[in-house]
């Protein structure tokens, strides 16, 4: 209870913070908070799905991680489903995308997927937000850098929300 009071006032209220492509278990740990955090301030798209999807597409730094803290849990009216792909062709319908790739080609794949099917975009790579990617969270020196890639939302017809905006650094040119 106390890391996930600390982690919402550090989001809510805190520095922004900044994440390194190798983060350590608390970052990681922080990172899995953000999805729910991230998600009740951003507005989808209506969805046919009866349930709020997060999938991570390739490699999973969080273990088991994931499931734990989103068993049981609801956003936005509607149960969570944690899943998992290797492959751009496995994700389908989902709320969520956080993006592990390191192919750059492949990266930016899934960025143009998840722009074009209304999905929130997350990841740690470097370039991400600037790319078309829709949150980049970075963690260095112990703080955490949020980077909105406005414009892309826009787009996706993904809304953002002001408390969430004011806390990170906002692209707000063209999206790609």
């Amino acid at each position: 209870m106390k890391n996930r009071l600390l982690c919402i006032v550090l989001l809510l209220m805190g520095p922004l913070f900044y994440l390194p492509a190798h983060a350590g278990q608390e970052e990681i740990k922080l990172l899995a908070v953000f999805f729910g955090r991230f998600a009740s301030y951003i507005e989808l798209p209506e969805r046919t799905s009866g349930s709020y999807v997060i999938t991570l597409l390739d490699d999973n730094p969080f273990g088991g991680l994931l499931d734990d803290l989103y068993r049981g849990k609801v956003i936005g009216g509607k149960p969570v489903v944690v899943r998992y792909a290797t492959k751009l062709e496995q994700v389908g319908q989902t709320d969520i995308l956080f993006i592990t790739l390191v192919n750059p080609r492949s990266r930016q794949e899934a960025i143009d997927y998840a722009l074009k099917n209304a999905i929130l975009s997350i990841s740690t790579a470097t370039g991400f937000a600037e790319r078309g990617g829709i949150i980049q969270v970075d963690f260095v020196q112990q703080q955490t850098r949020i980077k909105i890639n406005h414009a892309a939302a826009v787009k996706s017809n993904i809304r953002i929300g002001a408390p969430l905006l004011s806390l990170a650094t906002v692209i707000r040119g063209e999206a790609p």
